[in-house]
């Protein structure tokens, strides 16, 4: 069950990063040179915003995850849960305030150069919703629930996409940007005001999303039990928060500082760069996140049982298959970065191709090590994940300041701004990557490397090769078409699972797995089961 449930949270990140990725296609197509600016503002004020949703959360939700999945009385966990989450919501909200106008008078808007402050607000709304309807959200996922989980996100996507074509065609009026078709005369006054306020009515469309998913999150979760505010429950999630409440804090902050850093030290452009680059790269989280979500609560559950040997299996298995997904795509990234962004974006974008190589190898640290986190997570452990998460923080921060300006470290080997902020990324990540494999080793015993994440990386370097070959040798897909890049693609592919299997590292059981969890008439059923209020029975 954890594998159709897994695969549900996969199916739904997929359509959602799909519907993301044609909306940044249709941005950049129709924006062409202002679409990095545009992207970067938006991009710029979501990091700053993003450091102040540290408040609304500050680790009560994986609390929250955690006390459900142990089986705690079910009603007075969401009454302390939603007592809590609601009362830091409306914190939070007056801190952005506060800040906002302070940073506007201190710096006599200069902060701003890279956003607007109504861009800032306008994204605000969105935190508000999206934190509001997390004590839903988060309930679900304790309970595995993934359908409900799902389902407000997929359809919040679907509705807001239109609102973003609608915004992309109505053209830039401060750029020159023509509207991609004549619009009808009383529909005119609409396109000029879209025109006119083009960024702040694309950041609006993101909030038209988390209105949806808020609605319809509330309306899955109209039957579920409810008690009053409980002191001792929220002592019991204030002892598991506080440890690991420094985690999303030094998480954010460093995942936000570089941009804010690019923002500050170049311009809303080459934000714009790393923004877009961080996004396509993002995707390929997508196996891991899936995964992970369903891991978590299971691993909760096995560890309160005292079953390490489970949790070793589980979390292998869970490494091998998130690997075995990634490599292949992240390889194929990086030798075709050129075709990829000639063909998906636009040549304005070719400069931040070192970008994209640098973000997709961390990317690759970060998923296949995704189930090593969940496992310190999952057995009580986040004090440890805190004391990691401190040390990648503050390493990335000081790599920021050496290799983002202008005249960084690296400056004369061209690397600085949107390219530094990557190295830098890759470097702190891989001292995380160690530490939390050496610490969940001590934990439960599981091994820090395995065999098969050899295996794997030799299969997806023999597919390298032939893609490059291929790719920049042969003369017939010296031309960048895209055919020639499917076709590319569909060859890689065979390569590497054809490797796999001449490595003995896709079996029989391998194929057994994927076939069974890709049934459609048992998905359905799952998710037709769940979305009427009858979950599955626990295996």
């Amino acid at each position: 069950m954890i594998a159709r449930k897994s695969l549900l949270v996969l199916i739904s990140t997929v359509i959602i990063a799909l519907i993301g990725c044609f909306e940044f296609i249709i941005i950049v197509k129709l924006w062409g040179r202002f679409s990095p600016t545009a992207l970067g503002m938006i991009g710029f004020a979501a990091s700053l915003l993003a450091i102040f949703d540290i408040v609304a959360e500050l680790g009560f939700r994986r609390a929250h995850i955690k006390r459900v999945s142990e089986g705690k009385d079910l009603a007075t966990c969401i009454g302390t849960f939603a007592f809590v989450k609601i009362i830091l919501t409306i914190l939070m909200t007056i801190l952005v305030v506060v800040t906002v106008f302070i940073l506007k008078i201190v710096t006599h808007g200069e902060f701003f150069k890279a956003t607007s402050e109504q861009i800032i607000y306008i994204l605000l709304i969105g935190s508000i919703f999206s934190s509001i309807v997390s004590i839903a959200i988060s309930t679900f996922t304790a309970r595995k629930e993934i359908a409900k989980r799902e389902f407000p996100f997929i359809v919040a996507r679907i509705i807001a996409m239109p609102f973003v074509i609608l915004v992309a065609t109505a053209g830039v009026s401060s750029e020159n940007i023509s509207p991609a078709f004549v619009w009808p005369d009383f529909l005119q006054p609409l396109q000029h005001f879209i025109a006119n306020n083009a960024v702040g009515a694309l950041a609006a469309t993101s909030v038209i999303s988390s209105i949806v998913a808020f609605f319809i999150g509330i309306w899955l979760f109209r039957k579920y039990p409810f008690k009053r505010f409980d002191r001792r429950m929220f002592k019991s999630y204030f002892s598991f928060a506080m440890p690991i409440m420094l985690i999303p804090i030094i998480g954010t902050i460093s995942t936000s500082t570089d941009k804010l850093m690019i923002g500050y030290f170049w311009s809303s452009f080459e934000v714009g760069y790393y923004v877009t680059m961080n996004a396509v790269v993002g995707l390929l989280t997508i196996f891991s996140i899936s995964l992970t979500t369903v891991l978590f609560p299971t691993i909760s559950e096995l560890s309160s049982h005292k079953n390490f040997e489970k949790i070793k299996q589980k979390t292998l298995l869970a490494e091998r298959y998130i690997s075995m997904i990634v490599i292949p795509f992240i390889i194929g990234l990086i030798v075709l970065a050129n075709h990829f962004v000639r063909i998906v974006l636009t040549d304005v974008y070719l400069p931040a191709i070192p970008i994209l190589i640098f973000l997709a190898i961390f990317i690759l640290l970060i998923c296949v090590n995704s189930p090593y986190r969940t496992v310190i997570s999952g057995m009580d452990k986040p004090s440890i994940l805190a004391k990691i998460a401190a040390l990648v923080c503050l390493s990335n921060i000081a790599l920021n300041f050496l290799f983002i300006p202008k005249d960084s470290f690296l400056s004369i080997y061209g690397i600085n701004g949107p390219t530094g902020a990557a190295l830098a990324t890759i470097i702190s990540t891989a001292v995380g990557f160690s530490l939390v494999r050496i610490a969940a080793k001590k934990l439960i015993g599981i091994r820090i490397f395995s065999g098969y994440s050899l295996r794997q990386v030799i299969a997806g370097l023999v597919m390298g090769a032939v893609l490059y070959f291929f790719a920049y040798v042969a003369p017939f897909f010296k031309q960048i078409y895209w055919y020639n890049f499917l076709i590319l693609i569909m060859l890689g592919t065979v390569v590497y699972f054809g490797m796999l299997v001449l490595l003995r590292e896709f079996k029989r059981q391998d194929y057994n797995f994927f076939r069974d969890i890709l049934r459609p008439k048992e998905m359905i059923k799952y998710v037709s089961s769940e979305l009427k209020g009858k979950p599955e029975k626990p295996n």
